[in-house]
């Protein structure tokens, strides 16, 4: 988690099926990153729109469960992800929400998988972006259900902990949290580029999480609150 998403006046705001959105400017440039390909404008663009629907369609799964139980929601994209608000109440509830977000993506990558598949002829251009979309939403869901908050498996790892001691699992999720980021962070750095991920921005990734984690850790220790949900975007890689 990277902190609340201010709004500003240059925000996108759109709504799907009742659940509003925002998209905060800061979000397009990230996505740019993501999908760079400086000799090939176009396929950044197509790229950028990848990043977007994976993003949205994520958010979209926790926020459409957190409407199922009779709960506000909005989605909120912004630097590196995004997040949708939800209510904390029972934990099975909760794990539901959780676990709704990586399903969408995958059920997303699934839907790709069989475009790729059953449609012939398709251009070129059109089979990079879905192998594109492919590769990013299965990486995605795959690294969100990680056990580090606050991604999509740290928060899982928080809800069962808290509910097997709501003394002391608060802390011990973030305590694994940070033991968990640090050594993929390690670890993705000197391996990352044999899987085909970026290492250093793997390091960097989950190096800044488990430094949040340590700092959430001390905070609660000294009685403060645990940070807000946001879901992180995979690192980049190669194309298939």
């Amino acid at each position: 988690m990277l902190g609340q998403i201010p709004p500003t006046s240059f925000d996108l705001r759109f709504s799907v099926a009742g659940i509003p959105v925002r998209v905060h400017p800061v979000f397009w440039a990230t996505a740019a990153f993501l999908a760079w390909d400086g000799s090939d404008p176009p396929a950044t663009f197509l790229g950028v729109l990848c990043v977007f629907l994976s993003i949205l369609v994520h958010e979209l799964g926790h926020a459409g469960m957190t409407r199922c139980f009779g709960w506000d929601s909005e989605i909120v994209l912004g630097f590196f992800g995004g997040y949708a608000t939800t209510v904390r109440e029972s934990t099975a509830r909760n794990i539901a929400v959780l676990i709704a977000g990586p399903g969408a993506g995958l059920l997303l990558a699934v839907g790709t998988f069989v475009v790729l598949r059953q449609v012939e002829g398709l251009s070129p251009r059109t089979v990079d972006a879905l192998r594109f979309l492919l590769f990013i939403n299965l990486i995605w869901s795959l690294v969100n259900l990680l056990p580090v908050l606050p991604l999509d498996g740290g928060q899982l790892l928080r809800e069962i902990l808290v509910w097997a001691n709501r003394q002391r699992g608060q802390q011990r999720a973030v305590v694994l949290s940070t033991i968990v980021a640090g050594v993929i962070a390690v670890s993705g750095y000197l391996f990352g580029r044999r899987v085909g991920l970026d290492g250093t921005f793997l390091a960097i990734l989950f190096g800044l999480l488990a430094y949040q984690n340590y700092a959430t850790w001390q905070a609660l220790r000294g009685g403060g609150r645990p940070p807000t949900n946001m879901d992180v975007p995979p690192p980049p890689g190669r194309r298939f």
